[in-house]
């Protein structure tokens, strides 16, 4: 009994260690989108403005800036996505890991406890 709850003690540390990285990875994917999101800002910030909405090749430069960022948007999304249904999958298991750990450590607890109580009974009544 004790080897399975050590079993299920290293799997649970193992658990803990990929919902780490699940949350360090959906904080990088986070300031990608951050990062992202305030060079777009400053594109059309840049555009609006009456100066430099004259200039065509500034113009052309903008736009293909803006189509790559929303292309990048567009995979970090489906990145972050991923991700985040992994996290909460991790979560769950995370959870039902330490769930089956302290109904393992419950048992072997009582079980410890009998095997006491029957030697106590045994050198008693025996």
């Amino acid at each position: 009994m004790a080897r399975k709850s050590q079993d299920i003690e290293r799997l649970f540390r193992m658990q803990k260690q990929i919902f780490l990285f699940s949350s360090w990875l959906l904080q990088k994917l986070d300031a990608q989108v951050y990062q992202l999101n305030e060079k777009e800002r400053r594109i059309l910030l840049a555009l609006s403005n009456g100066d430099l909405a004259q200039h065509d090749r500034f113009i052309a430069n903008a736009a293909e800036r803006l189509r790559r960022i929303i292309e990048e948007m567009s995979r970090l999304s489906e990145a972050r996505a991923k991700v985040n249904s992994e996290y909460d999958r991790q979560r769950l298991m995370l959870k039902l890991m330490a769930e089956r750990l302290a109904r393992m450590r419950g048992e072997e607890q009582r079980a410890e406890e009998e095997r006491d109580l029957m030697d106590l009974l045994d050198r008693r009544y025996g």
